[in-house]
């Protein structure tokens, strides 16, 4: 038998784009893309998620972007308007000084002196609550008739009137509604709640018969708090 030579064979992985052992193009590609998921998310969670969140558990005031984000929008606090809630005739009683706002506590609440617009051409109550145009004024006959807005009772606050209303349902009957109005104090004991389709909701509809010449007060906000599918309404009577 003839002399045997044993070869050795060696891979040439030059031209190999997956078994070079430093493949920088392939490496970089392989970090760049899910690095760069990563810090999207990230920003995606601190502006629209984090950064709202502190806004709105520490501020009294929102602006515009931070209720425009994903959690304002999810929450409750972006652009609203009580479009169902038709612009009236103001009231034209000249025998009465009509202040151009009046203010509207709840104790209960923790609602204080929160301003009320009187006869208030915005159905966006974003800076006050509002006093519907044509409604009674406070103290008169006939029903006074306020709205405003809601988000989850989570981020509840009492001076933020984004948030305001969030927790009227917790209001029972007999609690205290108190209105400041020219120079008086009146105060209007809680009789009623009631949930109402938004196409249901009269905001000129007098809460008790007019024979009866009662002073009454409703506060609407939507419901469930935080969504804008219903009305929940609050009615409550002048206290003799």
């Amino acid at each position: 038998m003839g002399s045997f030579q044993k070869k050795v064979y060696i891979k040439d992985e030059s031209y190999d784009p997956i078994f070079k052992s430093v493949n920088k193009e392939f490496y970089l590609k392989s970090r760049f893309l899910p690095g760069s998921l990563l810090a999207l998310g990230f920003v995606i969670l601190t502006t629209q998620v984090i950064i709202p969140l502190v806004y709105f558990k520490t501020q009294d005031e929102i602006s515009k972007p931070i209720s425009s984000s994903v959690l304002g929008v999810a929450t409750g606090f972006g652009e609203f308007e009580f479009a169902e809630l038709t612009n009236r005739p103001i009231n034209t009683n000249k025998n009465v000084e009509i202040p151009k706002y009046f203010y509207l506590s709840i104790p209960k609440l923790n609602i204080e002196k929160a301003l009320v617009e009187t006869n208030s051409l915005s159905l966006k109550p974003d800076t006050t609550l509002g006093h519907y145009r044509g409604s009674a004024l406070p103290g008169e006959m006939g029903n006074t008739f306020i709205y405003g807005h809601s988000v989850l009772p989570w981020f509840y606050n009492p001076k933020n009137y984004k948030t305001i209303f969030s927790t009227l349902d917790k209001l029972e009957t007999g609690d205290s509604i108190e209105v400041e109005y020219l120079d008086k104090k009146l105060v209007y004991k809680v009789e009623l709640e009631e949930v109402l389709p938004v196409l249901q909701v009269n905001p000129l509809a007098h809460y008790k018969p007019k024979y009866l010449n009662e002073s009454t007060i409703t506060l609407m906000t939507c419901w469930p708090a935080g969504t804008k599918a219903k009305r929940f309404l609050v009615r409550a009577t002048l206290e003799d």
